[in-house]
């Protein structure tokens, strides 16, 4: 009886992320220069607890926002 063969296709939602991002993408680099926190402590100030939807997360909000902001 032979092994199994090996699946070398392997798995999509198995992969890490930084497996299949180039590293040094200028976008990359960015997110890796700004001080995320100073976003979560401003913009948490207006949240408020148990009112309407859950927020999402104040990273990928900003980060909608940002090309928007370089064409202004």
């Amino acid at each position: 009886m032979q092994p199994k063969s090996q699946d070398k296709q392997g798995c999509l939602f198995k992969q890490k992320l930084s497996e299949f991002i180039n590293m040094n993408h200028e976008l990359v680099k960015l997110a890796d220069k700004i001080n995320w926190q100073v976003f979560e402590k401003e913009f948490g100030r207006v949240y408020i607890a148990g009112k309407g939807r859950p927020a999402l997360p104040t990273r990928l909000m900003v980060g909608l926002q940002l090309p928007t902001v370089a064409i202004l």
